[in-house]
This record gives C-alpha cells, sequence and structure tokens, in this order.
C-alpha cells in the first residue's frame, strides 16, 4: 500500500524545516523515506482539532482512529497531548481499528513519542493490541525504566507473556523518541528499537496471530490497571511484516525530521552546558564529552588531535592557534560550536620527559613466575640493571622453588628521542608457577532475564579461574561485586534513580596484599549516571570474597573515564590509575592513596602496559576484565564459595553385633550415614536399610552378613506446588502428633491481589512433606482448605477483600500463629494493596491447654493488626506493612518486616503479639541493582552462633534473588542495631539451572525441616507450568559450606554422587555359650572282698537344686535332686579284681531364671587293682 497526498505534503514540509536549519549552521540528515511495503495503518497527529485521525494508507481495511476524552488543548497541530491519569478518569487515550494484526505472524509497529517523567517511573502500556483483559492475550510496547524493567515489547498468548527487553532505559523524558517493535514470525523473535537502533532482541514463541481477540486496540491505554500513558504522539504505524534494521532506521529518520528544531536546540543545549571557551596551553588538553554526546574535530590534528592530544613546539618557536569544533548529535539533528587553542611552546627538559616516560612502565608488586616483561613505553627502551636473588629476568620474570621469592627489580627506561634515561626499582613477590592461578575479573554483555544476564546481573564484576587454555567462571558466571546507590538509601526508601552498576572492572593488588577494584560506574542498566567524565569506582577486598566499597574517585577530567585501571606501583609507592577518554586518548595520573583524592598527581596522557586488559576466551557474554595471579589457598576458598561443592565419600558405618538366635531389628542399625564434601564440608542423611538384605541374615546360624541400604534423599516434584508463592512449611506438634503445615499466597497468572475466583488463604496438612505436593493433592491423599476467603472479617469488623499475602507459620507465646497481610477495598471499590496490614490469626487451645484441629478454620482467632506499642499503624508513610516473620533469641522475640521496600524490626513480647514493646528500625536496606528498590521475605535461621537471615530482592517475578544477612545469636546482641547485621554484596541464591532445568526469580524462601530434621530451603520460582504464569513452589535441601554460609542449590548429584547412595554395614551372629551348671563329680576306689568298688561323689555349686544322674561301664545310678550346695554320693561295684581307667558321665539337669538347662559331664578314674 502506498501513504496519501496528505503525508507526503508533511514529508515535504519537513524537508523544508531542514534546509532552514542548514542556513543557522546546524547539520541534519536528509529526509528520509518511511517504508511503505506492508503498511496497513498509518496515523499523523497534526490535527488542528477533532477526535478522529484518518489512516493515511490508501485502500487499507483499517478506517479511522479515535481519540477518547479529547479536549481542544490536546492538539498542537504537530502532535496529540496525552494527558495521562488513571484508567478509569478522563484522561485521554486513542482508540484503534479492531483486528488490526488478526491472523498475522508478522509485524512492526511504530510510535513517535514523548514520554512523561511518571512514565519512565512506572508501569504503562505505550501501545495495545488486544482487548480489555489482561488475563490471556496482548502485544505491547513500554516504556517503563523503574521496577527493573526497561524499554520492551511484549507479547501474551493462552496466558503466558514474553518480553524482550533493552538493557538500559535510553529514553530522556519529554525528548521525542521513536520506539519500534518488530515480531518476526519466521524466526521466532521480537526486537525493539529505540531511535532506529536495535536495543532488544530476543526470541519468542508467540505472534500477533496468537492474539485471537483484538477488539480493543489502543494508544496509552494497558487491559491492566496501569494509568494512562502521559505524554505525546505524533505518528503511529502498523505493519504486516517484520521491518528490516535498515527500514526502521529510514522511518526513525523521517519521523525525526518533524521536530529538527526541536532536536537542534537540545542539541545545542548540551554545548551550552559545557561553557566551552578560547584557552591557551603547552600540553595536552581535556575535552569535555558530556558522557560521549558531543565529538570534536581539529583545523590542525598534528599540532592538536581531535582526543586533546597535543604536540607542541619546540621552545624558541612561535605559538599555533589551533580551531576546535565540538559537534553534539540528537537523532541526526547537530549543533556545533568551535574554540580556538592557542598552543605555546614546551618547557619540558629532557631529563623531565625520560621521568615521564619511566613512569609508565611498572612492575605489579606480585606476578607469577615466567610472566612477560611488561612492554616497553612507546619510544622508549626498558634495560633490566640488576635482580635480586632467586630471581632472574630475560624477557620473563622468574623465581626458583617452589615457594614464593621477595626481591627487587632494577631498571633504567631511555627515551629513544633525547638518550635520557631514568631508573626504577620495584619491589616484586614472585609466585611460584605450579602452584600459581590466573583469575579473571571481568563485566559480561547482557542478554536476557531469562539467561541470568540482564543489565542488573552482568554489569557487575565476575570471576573466573584459569582452566587450562580458557576459564572456569565463579559463581556460575553471576556478580560477585555489585556498586551501591549513588547515595545513601533514604527513608522513603529505595528508587531506580539511585541504583546503580558497572563496566570494565579491574582488579589489582593492593600494596598491603588486599585487592583494589576500579571500575565505570553507570546508572541502573547501563546508561551514563554523570560520574563517568571523571570519575571510577573504587572498592576493597581483603579475600575476594567480601568486598567494601569506598566510593567514587575523581581523575580530574571531564573527557570521558573508559576502560578504567589500576597498579601499585612500588617504584613509586603510588597507584597508576589508567584510562582511555571518549576521544580514545590513554590517560593516567598517580594516588598515595585511592581513598584520599588530595594525593592525586597530575594528569598526563600515555599507555601503561601494566594495566592491559584481557580477553577472556571461552567466557559467556564476555565483555572486558582483566587478570592477576593468585595462590593456591586463594583459589581455594574461592571455589569454596563460589565454585560447585560436590560430595566426595561417605563414612565407614559401625558394624552390629548380635547374639545367635536373637531378632534383627533394623532400628540397631546405624541410622545415619556421614557425607564429606571437596570443599572440606560434611553432612548426614538417614539410611533406609532394604528389607531383602536384613531378611537375608540368617540368626538362626552364627557368621557375619553385609546389610544394604539407600541414603535418604528424596526428590521432591517441581513444582511442589503450583501458582503458589511466599510459601511457608512448618514443622508441627500438634498434642505429641508430628504434623506438616503448608500455607502460600495465591499467585494464579500472577494476580495475587484480587485473583481470579477471589482472594483466600490455602493451607495444606499431612503426616510427611511429600503428601503436602500438589501431587498429593491430585491422587487425593490431600485437601487443600481455605483458612480465610474474601469477604472475611477482621477483629475489627474490617472486611477483607484480597491479598493474603506472605503467610507463616510460627509459634509464638505458645500458640501456632500465622503472620500475613490482607488487604482491604480502596477508593476505587477493589482490593488495593496500600490497604495491606502485617496481621496475626492463632489456634485457639481447649480447656486443657491442647491446640484445636488447624484445620477447622473456625478454630483460628479473628485477624488482628500488629501495631506499634502506642496503638499507631507500622507504616505511616505508606500504611503498607506485610512479609512479617517472627523470631527469638537470647530470651528476646523480635518481629522483622518490610515496608517503605526495606527490612524493619522491632521487639515484642509474645504474651501480646499485636503490639511491638520498641520502635520500629531500619535494618536492610536493597542498595545493589540485584536487589533492586525492595527488600522482603525476610526468615532467619540460628546455627552455630550466628542468626542467618534471608530475604528476597529485586522486582517479583524472573529476577526475584534472595540475600543474606548474619548476626551473632545467643550472646544477648541488641538486634534491632543496624550495626548488628552484616549483609553480603551479592545474593546468597539466584536464578540458575538447577538438576538440568532453568528456575528463574527464586526467592521469598523460608527455611523449614523434613521428617529426618533435614534443613529445607521451601521458595517460590516465576514458571509458565500448565500454562500459568505465577509463581511456583519448590522445595530444596540446605547444604553448610565449609566456609559457613548455606548452599541452596546443591545438585542431587552433589548431595550425594550415585556411587556413594548405596551403603552398607556388617552385622555378625555370635555363637550362644553351650549351658553350664556347676555340678562336679569325684570317684574313688576301694577294694572289698578282692574287688574293685568306685565311690563317686557329686557336690551341687549351684544355688538351686539340680536333678543329677551318672551313667558309667558298671552301671547307672540316678541321685535325684541334689540341694544346693550340697553333696551326695553312691557306689558302683566292678566285680573285677583290676579295672583299667575310663570315666562316668553326670547328667545334670536345673532351671536357671525360668529356663530349663541340661548339662553333661565326664567324671574319670584311673585304673586299679585289688589282686
Amino acid at each position: 500500500m502506498r501513504l496519501s497526498l496528505h503525508h507526503r505534503r508533511a514529508a515535504i514540509g519537513i524537508a523544508a524545516v531542514g534546509a532552514m536549519i542548514l542556513g543557522l549552521g546546524a547539520a541534519t540528515t536528509a529526509a528520509a523515506a518511511v517504508p511503505e511495503d506492508g503498511l496497513v495503518a498509518s496515523y499523523e497527529f497534526d490535527l488542528a482539532s477533532g477526535s478522529s485521525v484518518p489512516n493515511e494508507v490508501a485502500g487499507s481495511a483499517f478506517g479511522d482512529a479515535t481519540v477518547r476524552n479529547v479536549q481542544a488543548a490536546d492538539w498542537t497541530g504537530s502532535a496529540l497531548t496525552l494527558r495521562g491519569g488513571a484508567k478509569t478518569s478522563t484522561g485521554n487515550w486513542v482508540e484503534l481499528p479492531d483486528s488490526l494484526l488478526a491472523g498475522k505472524a508478522s509485524a512492526t509497529v511504530v510510535a513517535e513519542v514523548k514520554a512523561s517523567q511518571a512514565m519512565l517511573n512506572g508501569f504503562h502500556f505505550l501501545w495495545n493490541i488486544g482487548n480489555e483483559s489482561s488475563a490471556t492475550e496482548y502485544f505491547f510496547a513500554s516504556l517503563n525504566c523503574a521496577s527493573g524493567r526497561a524499554p520492551l515489547v511484549g507479547i501474551k498468548s493462552a496466558g503466558v507473556e514474553r518480553l524482550v527487553q533493552s538493557n538500559s532505559c535510553g529514553v530522556t523524558a519529554n525528548q521525542w523518541v521513536n520506539v519500534t517493535s518488530v515480531v518476526d514470525g519466521a524466526s521466532g523473535t521480537a526486537s525493539l528499537y529505540i531511535d532506529g537502533v536495535r536495543v532488544a532482541n530476543g526470541g519468542v514463541d508467540r505472534t500477533p496471530a496468537n492474539i485471537v481477540d483484538q477488539s480493543l486496540n489502543t494508544i496509552g491505554r494497558a487491559p491492566w490497571p496501569d494509568p494512562l500513558f502521559q505524554g505525546a504522539i505524533s505518528s503511529f504505524r502498523v505493519y504486516d511484516r517484520a521491518l528490516s534494521a535498515v527500514e526502521v532506521a529510514a522511518g526513525s529518520d523521517a519521523d525525526a525530521q518533524a521536530h529538527a528544531t526541536e532536536l537542534q536546540a537540545q542539541a545545542q543545549a548540551i554545548l551550552t552546558a559545557l561553557a566551552l571557551a578560547d584557552r591557551e596551553t603547552s600540553s595536552d588538553i581535556d575535552l569535555p564529552t558530556s558522557g560521549g554526546k558531543v565529538t570534536w574535530s581539529s583545523s590542525n590534528p598534528a599540532v592538536v588531535a581531535a582526543d586533546g592530544s597535543v604536540a607542541a613546539p619546540l621552545a624558541g618557536q612561535p605559538a599555533v592557534d589551533v580551531e576546535l569544533t565540538a559537534t553534539a548529535a540528537i537523532r541526526g539533528i547537530t549543533a556545533t560550536q568551535s574554540i580556538t587553542v592557542t598552543v605555546l611552546p614546551s618547557s619540558e627538559t629532557a631529563e623531565q620527559r625520560a621521568t615521564r616516560l619511566a613512569e609508565l612502565f611498572v612492575i605489579p608488586a606480585v606476578v607469577e613466575s615466567g610472566t612477560a616483561l611488561p612492554a616497553a613505553p612507546a619510544g622508549t627502551e626498558v634495560d633490566v640493571t640488576s635482580t635480586s636473588e632467586g630471581i632472574t629476568v630475560d624477557e620473563t620474570i622468574v623465581a626458583a622453588g617452589d615457594d614464593a621469592v621477595e626481591g627487587q627489580v632494577a631498571v633504567e627506561v631511555t627515551d629513544a628521542a633525547t638518550g635520557v634515561a631514568a631508573s626504577r626499582i620495584f619491589d616484586v613477590t614472585v609466585l611460584p608457577a605450579d602452584t600459581t592461578t590466573r583469575l579473571l575479573a571481568y563485566s559480561r554483555v547482557p542478554t536476557t532475564v531469562a539467561q541470568a544476564n540482564n543489565a542488573d546481573v552482568a554489569l557487575s564484576m565476575h570471576l573466573a579461574l584459569e582452566d587450562g587454555d580458557g576459564w572456569g567462571p565463579l559463581n556460575e558466571n553471576y556478580g560477585i561485586f555489585f556498586a551501591k546507590t549513588s547515595v545513601a538509601v533514604p527513608a522513603n526508601g529505595t528508587s531506580d534513580s539511585i541504583i546503580r552498576s558497572l563496566r570494565d572492572p579491574h582488579l589489582f593488588t593492593l600494596e598491603d596484599g588486599g585487592y583494589g577494584l576500579v571500575a565505570t560506574r553507570t546508572a541502573r542498566g547501563g546508561g551514563a549516571d554523570g560520574t563517568q567524565s571523571s570519575s571510577v569506582l573504587f572498592a576493597r577486598s581483603s579475600d575476594l570474597r567480601s568486598y567494601d566499597e569506598v566510593g567514587m574517585v575523581n581523575l580530574g577530567v571531564t573527557s570521558g573515564v573508559n576502560e578504567p585501571a589500576a597498579v601499585y606501583d612500588s617504584a613509586s609507592d603510588r597507584y597508576v590509575v589508567t584510562w582511555t577518554s571518549d576521544a580514545g586518548a590513554s590517560m593516567y595520573t598517580t594516588f598515595t592513596d585511592l581513598a584520599d583524592p588530595a594525593t592525586r598527581g597530575e594528569v598526563r596522557r600515555g599507555a601503561v602496559s601494566a594495566t592491559a586488559g584481557a580477553a577472556g576466551d571461552g567466557v559467556p557474554n564476555y565483555d572486558s576484565g582483566n587478570t592477576l595471579p593468585i595462590d593456591a589457598q586463594t583459589v581455594e576458598a574461592l571455589e569454596g564459595r563460589f565454585g560447585r561443592i560436590a560430595n566426595t565419600g561417605v563414612g565407614e558405618l559401625d558394624g552390629v553385633e548380635i547374639e545367635q538366635g536373637e531378632e534383627l531389628d533394623a532400628a540397631a542399625l546405624p541410622k545415619r550415614a556421614e557425607l564429606s564434601y571437596d570443599d572440606g564440608s560434611s553432612s548426614s542423611r538417614v539410611i533406609a536399610w532394604d528389607a531383602d538384605s536384613l531378611a537375608a541374615v540368617d540368626t538362626a546360624t552364627p557368621g557375619t552378613y553385609e546389610v544394604t541400604g539407600s541414603l535418604k534423599t528424596t526428590e521432591y516434584a517441581t513444582p511442589f506446588a503450583d501458582e503458589r508463592a511466599d510459601p511457608s512449611v512448618f514443622r508441627y506438634d500438634w498434642n505429641g502428633q508430628e504434623k506438616f503445615l503448608m500455607i502460600a499466597t495465591e499467585d494464579i497468572y500472577g494476580g495475587n491481589i484480587n485473583p481470579q475466583g477471589g482472594a483466600h488463604m490455602p493451607i495444606r496438612i499431612a503426616d510427611s512433606i511429600e503428601d503436602l505436593s500438589d501431587e498429593a493433592v491430585d491422587a487425593g491423599r490431600n485437601v487443600e482448605i481455605d483458612l480465610l476467603r474474601r469477604g472475611d472479617t477482621d477483629a475489627d469488623g474490617g472486611v477483607m477483600t484480597g491479598c493474603f499475602w506472605a503467610p507463616e507459620y510460627h509459634v509464638i507465646g505458645g500458640k501456632l500463629s500465622i503472620l500475613f497481610m490482607p488487604c482491604y477495598n480502596g477508593t476505587n471499590g477493589q482490593p488495593d494493596m496500600w490497604t495491606g496490614r502485617a496481621s496475626i490469626i492463632q489456634l485457639k487451645q481447649d480447656a486443657q491447654g491442647n491446640d484445636l484441629d488447624p484445620a477447622v478454620p473456625a478454630n483460628w482467632t479473628k485477624a488482628q493488626k500488629v501495631l506499634r506499642s502506642d496503638g499507631g499503624i507500622l507504616n505511616p508513610s505508606q500504611n503498607i506493612s506485610l512479609d512479617m516473620t517472627y523470631l527469638e533469641d537470647s530470651g528476646q522475640s523480635y518481629y522483622i518486616w518490610q515496608q517503605l521496600g526495606a527490612l524493619f524490626i522491632a521487639k515484642m513480647d509474645p504474651a501480646n503479639p499485636t503490639r511491638l514493646t520498641s520502635e520500629p528500625v531500619r535494618i536492610l536496606v536493597p542498595e545493589y541493582a540485584w536487589d533492586n528498590t525492595i527488600a522482603e521475605g525476610p526468615n532467619v535461621y540460628a546455627r552455630d552462633g550466628v542468626l542467618y537471615l534471608i530475604y528476597s530482592g529485586s522486582t517479583v517475578g524472573d529476577t526475584y534473588t534472595t540475600g543474606l544477612a548474619t548476626a551473632t545469636a545467643g550472646e544477648g546482641v541488641d538486634l534491632t542495631s543496624p550495626a548488628a547485621w552484616s549483609k553480603l554484596n551479592y545474593p546468597i541464591q539466584k536464578s540458575g539451572v538447577f538438576n538440568g532445568d532453568w528456575q528463574l526469580g527464586t526467592g521469598h524462601g523460608m527455611w523449614s525441616h523434613d521428617e529426618d530434621d533435614n534443613l529445607l530451603y521451601v521458595f517460590h520460582a516465576r514458571t509458565d507450568n500448565n500454562g500459568l504464569s505465577g509463581r511456583d513452589m519448590f522445595v530444596r535441601r540446605v547444604h553448610w559450606a565449609a566456609d559457613g554460609l548455606p548452599v541452596f542449590d546443591m545438585e542431587a548429584d552433589e548431595e550425594v554422587t550415585p556411587d556413594n547412595r548405596t551403603v552398607s554395614t556388617t552385622v555378625t551372629v555370635t555363637a550362644v555359650a553351650a549351658p553350664e551348671l556347676d555340678v562336679t563329680g569325684k570317684i574313688t576306689v576301694r577294694c572289698v572282698a578282692g574287688k574293685v568298688v568306685q565311690v563317686l561323689t557329686v557336690t551341687n555349686g549351684e544355688g538351686v537344686p539340680v536333678t543329677v544322674s551318672a551313667s558309667g561301664a558298671y552301671g547307672s545310678k540316678s541321685f535325684g535332686a541334689v540341694a544346693a550346695g550340697k553333696s551326695t554320693s553312691t557306689s558302683f561295684t566292678t566285680r573285677q579284681i583290676s579295672i583299667a581307667d575310663g570315666s562316668v558321665t553326670l547328667t545334670a539337669a536345673a532351671t536357671v531364671g525360668g529356663t530349663p538347662v541340661t548339662v553333661t559331664t565326664a567324671v574319670t578314674y584311673p585304673a586299679a587293682n585289688c589282686g
């Protein structure tokens, strides 16, 4: 289709305006053409009045756009002013024709707009292809730069939303901007262009054709309750195909011409703000660039280059005048201003020149043996004149032996132009190559939230260890040092405007052996924050695991500080800081103390090779960084903190011994197996002994048997519970019975204020953790119960209509309690989260003090708000208070909760749980890009004298993260003092791959325990499971690393390696000793009538009667019962003159300890002769 004549006349008029600007000396681009192929609708908002805006596309099937609630003053003649306001207000917006992109697999939407600051700071839809409902489908663009957002294009269908977002804001309030959104169905991608430049690109599995209901297409009005768009619009175009990058740029250039006069004035304002003036110099000059918005050109680059480098005339030669021209450009519309620089002859001596050049040669204070000597500065030669014993230097610095060697290296730097030399002596520590590893410090190029590499994460310092020819990223290639807010977080909370990020980090060794870091600080998302023109961010660390941000260090320039680096120069006992100006000039200065600006030296030009960066081969999305050597001890500590921890062994189990015939009970076997890990930590798991293996032990037969079992490592369903956010699992002693309770926030489709079906507070109760899952509910093993529902009243009679957020179980004052936040209807008659208050309900007890059934809603008290000691609300500034948790330490009870986007704490008395007993104190604020603008969901666990407080930061959704703060436990520390708490600079848990699957937005976690007393981490993550888009519940076990920090993401094979999952022990069945009775016999011989007669005397040594009988070669006799301790005799007549030796068998029987015992023994006798 082709544009109508009306649009072409406007283009001709625009070209004429450009010509007039050219006549004033400001350059502009030639008038560009708007692409016409595939154009289905084009609207020019250049009317003087009316509410109908014609479609400029001749022959289009789509008609006029209609401005709703239009007022005469809305029209400027070149644009439509959009007044904004609440969605239900009389603010204006534009209704587009229905079905604009019905059935289209690809599309491009172009909007030339101005956005107010309010729009950049809040949620809105710039335009929408869809309908009145936000639940299932829409296609839109937004310029929101707050709440973790940046300009984006989004598409949603079947309830699943896909967002493709820029890495930074890149939009200025109240300034014309061209916003182009492209969906390419063929490639499965979406792109966003700002002013013709692509700023976002990502995969999407939906197209406009999936937006089935396109019955309310709009400009400036969202299907959500977002405010109407506030700003202005001058043109709007819709294509049924994906425009190319060239076409998008051409359309942006064409749209810019309509505002050429305004854009040129903005460009001129940039130059005016620089206050440029003529100047004289004999040295290099600092040319301001207003953060890269201004470029320079020179009439004589040989004398003054565009980067400010000056080649001054020699002494005695005349001065030279050079004209320098500054150019500022906005969307191709430029303004210029020229100044005259008078270059005076140089006064630098040859010795001064040699000394200056020698400053550029630095040997770092710590090097690895085999490291190349730094390159000589340009125009010089460097000779090593001496080294300490044990250190040799040729082309590399080498130390002999297996230990670090400390010594000196002396060099002479000769200026090739003059032949003058300067000497330098460096103190160095040379680490042995065999035990030294190079560490890479770097930032990344931002990609997407789905890869946990959005700008909030990518723009931080990452670390990687040397790994063969490449690098092994630590912390799953996530940031380890993040920049703090630009100012202290104010009392009313953190805002996007003070959140900061960093790029180009450079790690170096400090003089005291610690580590320093310099970097370029940026606004959140990577845009300039105003400091890059002159300063660097500086931080220190003693161990590379925790960091102290010192702050911004002014380098004394205004021409831009890019790729900053630093090195300690032991020859001068100063730190050399290097950088590149916006114009590309290599620059440096020195400091005695980087934290003290008064120690800064002169700013000079020149490159210091010792601060060169590194390539970062193989690191995904690597941007820039550098390396330094570290010893084996530091490597081990870094791997323990930021590497993966894995099981290496299982302890030998003690064997079990039982007597023959005894029953084998599995309870007698070892209950847990001790596990060891590669960081030096340990853990244990319950053993489930194999029933068949137990049955194979023959207890009737003495011997040694092997019994096998498996370690119990329950794999919980993922997700554990769908659309259940802020989950809490509580192990509960219900009147002597162990029960497990679960509670969570309803989060269907992410709608948790007034969810579909009405707000409610669901709980589940079971005998095991697994039976709390959705799988158990689906299988009929459990039933979810609503303790509260929309319309229930609180203790004050207020009607609770929504939210029921972040419920947690606790036992407070001996009563099972739930802390949560209900909300009430706002002024619009709908649930309003800002009416929410931290509240409590408690389980009732019977007259004997037994807990009633927690599954019965009537057994709980009415909800009561938690108030200050004077009865006032917790948050008088914003009203809302939420995410309350409870803890006890050293006999004192506390509440911790979220308000004003931060964590507050106060003391309380469990006997009166609705009142604080001290004033609320703010103890933790979100101050990094990873926990931006909010800290919430606190939960505390005490272990080994430490309180571990986990909390959640960043916007609820795919970017949610878990932070950690610690305090001393059990020593009476006042936990209401902010100084009592120490916070990690980086998240303890974040989005990442777990057991092979991505989990995004992991947060709002809670400590819990399972049936075997293993510590659990119960949390939610944002998923699209079952076609839903809310947050789902997950359960993992917690591991404690050797350095004392919790590990929340230990995978199954790391927790227990497959080879260690089966264990065994021995069961020894010992033979039972033959029963004995203390019965003895003695035979004497006498001769009677020449014949041998034997006399047998039997003695009963037992304490009970014993029945005895005797049997031998000469007969058998029975003694009957021989009394305890008595003896009796009998005789045997042999009728023989002589007898051979032999024996008589005694048989004794008695009941001992209730058990019949029979024993036999032989009584011997010698040969006898009566002849």
